[in-house]
């Protein structure tokens, strides 16, 4: 069977394209582009009716563990530096995890960003109790909503020796899994928490295993300055030069999570391997931890667009993203916000093996129709205006991934949202008992 969209506002990000027309999905994919496209035999017709239809939005660094945060008990005090955060906080929730938690987070933060019109996950995962598995547990419960994922597991050395050995054999684990199934909805990063908890032997580790696996390394860098402090006391050398020595600037496909205390020399030297290396860029998490603003107008790499587990609204941290560029004095270009969401679908499409945040022939049916009918002339010049200023996630009327329908009239049809929800509750309960 397939589905012809009528009669709808066609948007894409970048480069911005708005145009009216028709669509047909078959088969998971999009199968045709037009105006008044022949109606088939097997079409479900869906009269859209003038409003904006656009691909599905990619978060591009998120944390699926947190999903189960809102509302957990304090810290034992209150944090006064982002390393007390990470200690008092964060470390906390992740060692209080096992594997029906891990699936329920993962459930959550799926449903969350459904009904923002996000379709896809780029996952940075821990869980130190219960590492192998760890990564199938948080797929289940993606997939149980529906969602893609590009996963990874946090190697790090800052619990216990065995700890990153057991992070490298679960990234092997999994990416043996995954090459047995080939189905584009979830693929595999290395993943490594940073430079400052991460011994020699274990960086190392982690850039081999991404050549031989032939992906991406995922990991944070520079996020506040003890990155830098502590590699210098522990290393005897800066970030760059510990990326340099273990090889990891050197894969492509890797990810560097926030990057919000590089200098402007150091982002010069990122982007001397802009053709396979990202920045994923959070400027919500980064406000609400305190470390300050990544001065992305320097960045000459790609930059994605993240929400670091602050939910999965990219309309928001689109807007948060141009916004905070002008309360810094380092304004953006005029909707540049809009090129790292679409940097984030192809980072993920290259992962995935699959074309996402796109409405060409042949690109995943990963769908959004919204309810957004512009009561003032949206057009492709102007569409920045339209996605900062008045479209978002409010208007997320019906989503469709892979060419299966997730949220039809703002319910979703692709679970027992209900059930999965009580049993989140009952798990988010006990993982508070155990931090």
């Amino acid at each position: 069977m397939s589905t012809l969209f009528r009669d709808a506002m066609l948007v894409e990000l970048d480069p911005p394209m708005v145009r009216q027309g028709d669509l047909r999905v078959s088969d998971g994919r999009i199968a045709s582009v037009g105006r008044n496209l022949t109606l088939q035999q097997d079409d479900e017709i869906v009269d859209c009716g003038g409003a904006v239809l656009m691909p599905g939005l990619v978060n591009g660094h998120t944390h699926l563990y947190s999903s189960l945060a809102a509302g957990m008990p304090a810290p034992p005090r209150q944090p006064t530096n982002f390393l007390e955060i990470l200690e008092l906080i964060w470390w906390r929730l992740d060692r209080a995890h096992n594997f029906k938690s891990v699936t329920a987070s993962g459930t959550v933060g799926a449903l969350a960003a459904l009904r923002c019109g996000t379709t896809t996950l780029v996952d940075h995962h821990a869980s130190p109790n219960c590492i192998a598995g760890s990564l199938s547990a948080l797929e289940a419960g993606i997939a149980s909503v529906g969602c893609r994922g590009v996963l990874c597991y946090e190697v790090t050395d800052r619990n216990r020796d065995t700890e990153a050995r057991e992070g490298l054999d679960e990234t092997s684990r999994y990416a043996r899994e995954l090459s047995s199934r080939k189905n584009h909805r979830f693929s595999v990063l290395v993943g490594a928490h940073a430079s400052f908890t991460l011994e020699e032997e274990s960086f190392v580790g982690c850039v081999r295993l991404a050549r031989e696996l032939d992906t991406g390394v995922h990991i944070h860098i520079a996020e506040d300055p003890c990155d830098e402090r502590i590699t210098q006391e522990k290393f005897g050398c800066g970030l760059m030069e510990r990326f340099e020595r273990v090889g990891l600037l050197e894969i492509p496909g890797t990810i560097f999570g926030h990057g919000t205390h590089l200098s402007a020399e150091e982002f010069t030297r990122l982007g001397e391997h802009k053709d396979y290396l990202h920045l994923a860029h959070n400027p919500s998490s980064n406000m609400n931890n305190g470390v300050g603003y990544t001065p992305v107008v320097s960045a000459t790499m790609p930059v994605v667009l993240g929400t670091d587990g602050i939910g999965a609204d990219m309309w928001r941290e689109a807007r948060v993203a141009e916004f905070k560029s002008h309360d810094a004095q380092l304004s953006l270009p005029f909707g540049k916000s809009l090129g790292f969401l679409a940097e984030s679908a192809r980072l993920a499409s290259r992962a995935l093996g699959i074309t996402l945040g796109s409405l060409g022939v042949g690109a995943a049916a990963d769908l959004v129709l919204t309810g957004y009918r512009p009561a003032t002339p949206l057009t492709t010049d102007n569409l920045a205006g339209h996605f900062l200023y008045a479209l978002g996630p409010e208007f997320v009327r019906d989503v469709m991934i892979d060419g299966r329908w997730c949220l039809r009239g703002g319910e979703v049809v692709s679970c027992d949202e209900r059930a999965l929800r009580a049993d989140a509750a009952a798990q988010a309960g006990e993982l508070w008992s155990r931090m």
